[in-house]
């Protein structure tokens, strides 16, 4: 490109300058004496003027912040203080007067019930599809690939230039001046053979203001073609940065898949974990009740004289403690419900008010007997990890292709064609351009060869030794992926084995709790006998839920580990557009 432009511009002043020869020389033996003072006091106007531009241009490099910026810098230098008394809704109260109003809402959750939405797993897939912000997040990344992708190709684009340019230049102190007008449009196209192309139409007019001295104008018409014969030739090489964005867009898309697909999983992960929380909650209220109940029983039978005091003692502490696990499980709740809320990101289930999400859809687990390498070879096709290593692949495949052409010496084929005319009007000029008077050819070949080449040899080198680190990690993903569902096939069948043996644990220990009931109305157990065998059935019955809810969270997770989604139709997953943002 360097040597066609330098081509070009010497053919375009060869002529210029002989015209402005003759100029000069009738110009210089008409006057050539000029006054010192004149001269000095022209080269101080032109250093004031020149001052005047460097301190203008070594102003103050302070940014100028708007009043909101300015204020959010300022609070950068200082850590505030909360006095967390100071946000409470009402009056602080004392541990006392908040035992009892606790022991009372244990005692009836309903009683100042809040909002309650009721949900499926099927809506839940649903409105995380639609809302979720995470997922609008990973839809944002295909676009701006594509833009990339879009910004490579732009490279081959045609590019018009033109300039125009007076100059006036006074010979003497009588006012005798030539003023010459130049101007130039043209197009480039660079090739993706390697090779540039330009064609110029350069033209210029030169006045003088002497008598007896007519105007010059010339135009011509130049075309230059510069083409790379071996170090960047090709259309393999120039469109490299293109088949590299279009590979990156592939690797992105693939990601955003990925992404994708763990998003809409967790999903079901959040709703079968509020589902397990809510069933809890059940279990620790109806223990609490059970308690209460023990007591009432206990101090009728001390009322009647068939037991201690210290039976009610018993009863009472066993209460406190379940007031303890039913605290906890509506936090839980409380957290899951959250969870889910941010997923789903509906309107009417803000995260700053309480609502309680009630999860409809049961579980429905059934005895599978897998095939873990039939399962392994549909992970290894649908899995994008995969996916974006066969891209990075091809992307190192390009890379060696580069790197192998660099090291070849720079070698470069140039031609210019250029034609012009002169005469005494510009519009003359431009129309005797291709009379043929006035043509010129010419043609070389230029090399740069380097001494050594250890660079380019070196980073040869590392872009194959960069392929060979990718195919490890080909192959060390290819083993994660076969113990990942190995081990997510393992936890189904365990989970599976855990809901088998929750029944049977639940059916034994309602039946203990029976028999110490029993044995206390008899007179021959206590209350404390009673609400540990109580207690052994609420971990009972806790176990059968925590077996139902993460039996199908495993098989989520197996979808998951496989690269797809379980319970879900086909989706379709749509690059966020520009104007659907504004």
């Amino acid at each position: 490109m360097c040597r066609a432009a330098v081509c070009s511009a010497f053919n375009r002043s060869t002529i210029l300058v002989e015209r402005a020869k003759d100029v000069s020389v009738v110009i210089h033996d008409i006057h050539r004496v000029e006054k010192n003072q004149l001269v000095c006091v022209r080269t101080w106007r032109a250093a004031w003027l020149l001052a005047g531009l460097v301190l203008a241009g070594c102003g103050s490099t302070q940014v100028r912040r708007t009043p909101e910026l300015e204020a959010l810098a300022a609070r950068s230098g200082e850590i505030e203080k909360v006095k967390l008394a100071d946000h409470s809704r009402s009056e602080p109260v004392t541990i006392e007067q908040a035992t009892e109003e606790q022991a009372a809402r244990a005692a009836e959750p309903d009683a100042a019930p809040h909002k309650a939405v009721e949900l499926t797993l099927e809506e839940a897939r649903a409105d995380a599809l639609t809302n979720n912000l995470d997922l609008k997040f990973s839809l944002v990344g295909p676009s701006l690939a594509q833009q990339t992708v879009d910004e490579e190709r732009a490279k081959f684009e045609w590019t018009f230039f033109g300039s125009a340019g007076y100059s006036r230049r006074e010979q003497d102190d009588e006012g005798n001046t030539v003023t010459v007008q130049s101007y130039e449009a043209g197009v480039e196209a660079p090739l993706q053979t390697g090779g540039l192309l330009r064609a110029s139409l350069p033209f210029s007019r030169a006045d003088a203001s002497i008598d007896n001295v007519d105007g010059v104008a010339e135009a011509a018409v130049s075309v230059s073609y510069v083409q790379s014969l071996l170090r960047g030739a090709g259309t393999r090489i120039n469109t490299h940065s293109i088949r590299i964005a279009t590979y990156q867009k592939d690797i992105t898309d693939a990601y955003t898949k990925l992404s994708a697909i763990a998003i809409l999983a967790n999903v079901d992960i959040v709703y079968w974990q509020l589902y397990a929380a809510r069933r809890e909650l059940d279990v620790r209220r109806e223990q609490y009740k059970l308690a209460e109940d023990q007591l009432d029983h206990a101090r009728r039978k001390v009322g009647a004289g068939a037991a201690a005091k210290i039976e009610i003692v018993r009863a009472e502490a066993g209460l406190a403690g379940r007031l303890e696990d039913v605290i906890n499980a509506e936090t839980s709740v409380r957290d899951c419900e959250r969870d889910l809320k941010r997923i789903l990101n509906r309107e009417d289930l803000p995260l700053s008010v309480e609502i309680d999400i009630i999860p409809t859809s049961e579980p429905d687990p059934i005895g599978l007997d897998l095939d873990a390498e039939a399962i392994v070879a549909v992970a290894l096709d649908n899995r994008m990890e995969m996916a974006e290593l066969e891209f990075q692949l091809a992307v190192d495949d390009l890379d060696i292709e580069l790197a192998r052409n660099r090291t070849l010496p720079d070698v470069t084929f140039d031609y210019t064609y250029a034609t012009g005319s002169e005469s005494g009007s510009l519009g003359s000029a431009l129309g005797d351009i291709g009379d043929g008077s006035l043509q010129n050819h010419a043609a070389g070949i230029s090399a740069v060869i380097p001494l050594g080449n250890r660079a380019a040899q070196a980073r040869y080198r590392r872009a194959r030794l960069e392929k060979v680190r990718d195919r490890i990690d080909q192959e060390r993903l290819r083993q994660s992926i076969r113990q990942e569902i190995y081990n997510a096939v393992d936890e189904l069948r365990q989970n599976w084995r855990r809901i088998l043996a929750a029944e049977q644990g639940v059916v034994t220990a309602y039946r203990d709790y029976k028999v110490e009931q029993s044995q206390f109305t008899l007179g021959k157990s206590t209350s404390t006998f009673v609400l540990q065998s109580a207690s052994r059935l609420a971990d009972a019955q806790s176990r059968r839920i925590r077996a139902f809810a993460e039996y199908e969270i495993a098989q989520v997770r197996l979808a998951r580990a496989t690269g797809t989604l379980l319970g879900h139709g086909r989706v379709q997953l749509h690059p966020s557009a520009l104007e659907d943002n504004m």
